[in-house]
């Protein structure tokens, strides 16, 4: 019997500095996020484009679709499976 694997937590700072990376590298993220309006957003395979820190957000372009959103770093709760804690 296969056991499900459980993914570690990551720390808030430690997910910007990925995402950081990941616009270098054009890697692709799964994340989970709250919307605007209090929405769960669930956005996979998004490009992660450029990011600001003093701003606390980054940006992220639907390689499909081209739709381009802007992410507050602090509503992020999860990326690609892990959960993000402050």
């Amino acid at each position: 019997m296969a056991k499900n694997k459980v993914l570690e937590p990551v720390r808030l700072k430690e997910m910007q500095l990925f995402l950081d990376d990941c616009v270098n590298t054009h890697e692709p993220v799964s994340i989970v996020a709250l919307s605007r309006t209090g929405e769960k957003m669930v956005m996979n395979g998004w490009i992660v484009t450029s990011g600001h820190w003093r701003g606390g957000t980054h940006n992220f372009r639907n390689p499909v679709a081209k739709q381009m959103r802007k992410v507050r770093d602090i509503l992020i709760f999860s990326i690609n499976g892990h959960t993000v804690y402050v």
